[in-house]
């Protein structure tokens, strides 16, 4: 663990160590809850809480989906 940390100051992925670990244990938050949300997903399914979509109900949720996904990029 330490070689790679290492290995990443030494490429200048990261300015300091503090950098590269605080960057790891973000990524494990993120790992945390999207197995959080993943097994809330399933609970949902297994319980019948879903929605079914046909073709054009399925085609504008993808487009309210990306108008979000638009919006939270540009709010960063």
């Amino acid at each position: 663990n330490e070689e790679f940390i290492q290995a990443q100051l030494a490429t200048g992925a990261f300015a300091s160590r503090k950098e590269a670990i605080e960057a790891g244990v973000e990524l494990l938050r993120k790992h945390d809850e999207l197995v959080k949300r993943v097994r809330e997903s399933r609970r949902q399914l297994d319980s019948g809480e879903y929605t079914e979509y046909d073709e054009e109900s399925l085609s504008k949720r993808f487009d309210e989906l990306k108008r979000k996904a638009i919006n939270q990029s540009e709010r960063q």
